[in-house]
């Protein structure tokens, strides 16, 4: 395969697990967040809405944690639908950048208020050939606007906490 060709399937692969890690959050399917990033996740978070003590937390993690949590955190919502757009991978042999941005749409039945809380981000993102696949290494978000009921997020952190000290 040429230097091109190569290039080429090397950023498709990268954009296919950007789609697979987000498809999960949406099917609520940790095993799809596993399988995009490394065993070893770094995140850092630019104006997250606040959840009390929630399982979203910038660091370096281990993947399966973050993906049972970030499971946990998005079940609160009775549905979410990421969208994710102008993808841009640029590759350097086994490492890799890229970004898109991200339309998440967020709805949560409450009483006598909005439902919904919808969130543009920004997502820079880090990828390693690792073992000859390539995974996600490190995510930066950084919310761009939100509209809605960023109060939904608390409530999220509530509800979480009130599973916890069962």
């Amino acid at each position: 395969m040429d230097e091109a060709l190569s290039e080429l399937v090397d950023e498709y692969r990268i954009r296919r697990l950007i789609l697979t890690w987000l498809d999960g959050i949406d099917t609520r399917d940790p095993a799809k967040i596993r399988a995009a990033w490394a065993e070893e996740m770094e995140t850092e978070f630019i104006g997250f809405p606040d959840m009390g003590d929630g399982p979203i937390r910038p660091g370096r993690h281990r993947t399966a944690d973050r993906a049972d949590g970030l499971i946990r955190m998005i079940g609160q919502f009775s549905m979410t639908q990421h969208v994710s757009t102008n993808h841009l991978v640029t590759v350097d042999g086994d490492r890799a950048t890229a970004s898109a941005y991200v339309l998440a749409t967020h709805h949560m039945a409450v009483e006598a208020r909005e439902p919904w809380s919808v969130i543009g981000a920004r997502y820079d993102i880090e990828a390693a050939r690792i073992a000859g696949d390539w995974r996600l290494t490190r995510l930066k978000w950084t919310r761009l606007w939100t509209s809605g009921n960023d109060a939904l997020w608390a409530e999220a952190g509530k509800r979480l906490a009130a599973e916890a000290a069962r």
